[in-house]
């Protein structure tokens, strides 16, 4: 698929783009032939993680944007005319942007459209709640950040193995950045059978990654409720599902103390009071 992902990338209606492939120590590596002249293609020893393979295209960048792509999706022709589009038009305000995905499911040949919530958040400026808690859901594929300003946060961090997108976001807007979203559907995003970090299978450390990122960034988060809302639902639901009830129960009271009125808490509190104490982890 990452023929595909690139041939997408090398397809767009704007050519003014480098096209840099970092391929994360795999055996056996990608051939420098594989692809035309103008794409380069560098190369990590061994596995260090898709945060360090990012960060190694983020410091071999020379535009003005960067923008990212997993090697099992690929770009709609004009992504980069529209992204850029967007970017130039908001002034010195927006530091990084998404479009919608248009998902698409090999094993059941079903596609569908994930439709980020519409968000706008200028720099240094207040925006509406419903802007911050489209933030919660966001994926790094298909993201465009001013390469300056992704740089001055030193990219994403190699310790989370998952869910560093929303890290490096909520790190961004903490510190007063701007971000918006495109309604456009213009990358394929493919569910497969092959690995894939955002899968059910890391269910886990999906669960202990964004618990991390929630400590982390309680005080960005508490100051939003409506974010609130959203992603600490999502980190309850993947805690109980990875069978860490105890942090399920302590990520619920957390959001009950931000929004008291959060039904989906609230009902998922009081279900929880019935959980075996057996369940319950160390």
């Amino acid at each position: 698929m990452l023929k595909k992902a690139v041939e997408s990338a090398n397809a767009q209606t704007t050519s003014d783009l480098e096209v840099i492939v970092v391929d994360d120590g795999s055996s056996p590596p990608i051939a420098d032939d594989c692809f035309d002249a103008k794409v380069s293609v560098h190369r990590h020893p061994s596995p260090r993680g898709a945060s360090a393979a990012r960060n190694t295209g983020i410091s071999l960048a020379k535009g003005t944007y960067t923008a990212f792509l997993d090697d099992d999706d690929t770009l709609h022709p004009d992504y980069a005319e529209r992204m850029l589009h967007f970017m130039e038009n908001s002034g010195a305000d927006i530091d990084f942007a998404w479009p919608s995905l248009h998902v698409i499911d090999i094993p059941t040949g079903k596609t569908s459209r994930a439709q980020h919530l519409p968000c706008l958040i200028r720099r240094n400026h207040s925006a509406p709640e419903s802007s911050y808690a489209a933030t919660a859901y966001t994926r790094t594929t298909g993201m465009i950040f001013r390469t300056a300003s992704i740089r001055e946060f030193n990219g994403f961090d190699e310790t989370l193995s998952v869910s560093e997108d929303r890290e490096l976001i909520f790190r961004m807007l903490s510190q007063g950045c701007g971000c918006g979203s495109v309604e456009s559907a213009l990358v394929n995003f493919f569910i497969h059978t092959g690995p894939r970090l955002s899968t059910d299978d890391n269910l886990l450390k999906q669960a202990k990654c964004d618990g991390v990122i929630a400590v982390r960034h309680a005080d960005f988060i508490a100051q939003h409720p409506k974010l609130a809302s959203r992603y600490l639902n999502l980190l309850a639901r993947r805690q109980k599902d990875a069978g860490l009830f105890r942090e399920y129960r302590s990520t619920l009271r957390t959001l009950l103390k931000i929004n008291p009125t959060d039904v989906r808490a609230l009902k998922r509190f009081a279900l929880s009071l019935i959980i075996p104490t057996r369940h319950q982890s160390n």
